[in-house]
Parts: C-alpha cells; structure tokens; sequence
C-alpha cells in the first residue's frame, strides 16, 4: 500500500495568514473610524436642519416684505387719488374763484304807481315783466310788484363776463302824479353797491340807471 503524503502546502497557509491579517486590519480600522463617520453625519443633518431653518426664515421674511410692499403700494395709490381729487376740487374752486353772481334791487314808495326793471345781458337779451326768463339762458326776474311801493329784483347765479345794462321805467302812474324816485342796490360776490338814485318823469319810458361790467375774473366794474 502507498503511503499517505502528509506534507503541508506553506504557500497556502501564508497566503491564508496574509488574508486573515488584513482582514482583521480592516475591522480593526472600521471599529476605530465607525465613530468619526456616524459624528460626520451628524454634524451634516444638524447643518441641513439649520440651513432649512434658515430658508425658511428668509421666505418668512420675503413674504412679510411683500405684504409690506404691497400694504405701501396701496398706500401710495390711495394717498394719489386723495391727491387728485383734492386738485380737482382745488381746480373748481379756483373756477368758482372766476365766477360772480348778480342780483340787482331796485324799489319806489309812490302809491298805486307801477315801476318796471329791465335789465340786458351781455348776448343782447333783454329781462322784464314780459320776458322775466330766456330759455337755456341764464338770468331770470324774480320779483316784480305792479303797484306801489313796490320793488323789483333780477337775479343771476354764474354771471357771464359782460356788459349788464339796467333801466327802470314808469309803466304807469294809475292816477298818482307824483314822478317815482327809484333806488336800488346791486349784489355780487365781493359785496355789494348802491344804484344811483334817479327820478322818472314820462310813462312808458325807459331811463338808464347804470352799467355793471363783469370781467373773466369774476371782479365787477360799474359805470354810472
């Protein structure tokens, strides 16, 4: 019978020797670094988390500029239609600034006797008892007494710029012989100022009392 060969291969239980030392080197060095690894990742999910954190505060306070930038916008907008509309009414006050009304009064004390007022605008239309309005005209009589004493009064609310031409007339005297002695006054936006007096003498016919003038300022001049 052949005998067994025992004998023992050294290649293989060096290269055995060398696998299992590094092996061992290999969980020696895991079992030292596993600890710094786990701590490095950590620290990177507390960085992440503070990074979150600060995104989130930055769309916070994005969020809460816009809604300033928009409260301010609003703000402006309305503060410019405040402004408007404060130079709107500015610019019809100044209109109003150009603008004058008229009223003119005129009164005599002789019983019975009939007075008239007649007063002609700047466009040539005359106002009295029979034409006491125009139509789409400005101006109107507003008073007119048929037996005195009595008074009269022709009234206007935006005078236009012009010439008004005013005249009394003795319509009639039913009876009363006495001549009238007319008196008046005339109103406008700065004041007011009194009518010459005048005497009326014939019936039925007209006598000039005065001339207002009104500028395009709304100022008014008088010529007696």
């Amino acid at each position: 019978m052949k005998p067994r060969n025992r004998e023992i291969n050294i290649f293989n239980l060096s290269m055995l020797d060398v696998i299992c030392g590094s092996l061992g080197t290999f969980i020696l060095l895991m079992i030292i670094l596993l600890p710094y690894y786990k701590k490095d990742n950590i620290d990177y999910q507390q960085e992440i988390q503070q990074i979150q954190q600060q995104l989130d505060a930055s769309r916070q306070q994005s969020q809460e500029a816009l809604s300033r930038a928009s409260a301010a916008e609003n703000q402006a907008q309305s503060a410019l239609e405040r402004a408007q509309s404060a130079e709107q009414r500015a610019a019809r006050a100044e209109q109003m600034l150009t603008k004058t009304f008229l009223v003119i009064y005129i009164r005599w004390n002789t019983p019975n006797q009939d007075v008239d007022l007649h007063v002609v605008d700047p466009y040539g239309a005359e106002f009295f008892y029979q034409k006491k309005t125009f139509p789409g005209r400005a101006g109107e009589l507003s008073e007119d007494s048929q037996v005195g004493p009595g008074n009269e009064v022709w009234e206007i609310k935006d005078a236009p710029s012009g010439r008004y031409q005013i005249y009394a007339n003795l319509f009639a005297r039913r009876g009363n012989t006495a001549n009238p002695t007319v008196k008046g006054r005339i109103f406008f936006r700065d004041g007011s100022k009194p009518l010459p007096e005048i005497v009326l003498t014939e019936e039925k016919t007209k006598k000039p009392i005065g001339v207002v003038t009104v500028k395009d300022d709304g100022t008014v001049q008088f010529s007696w």
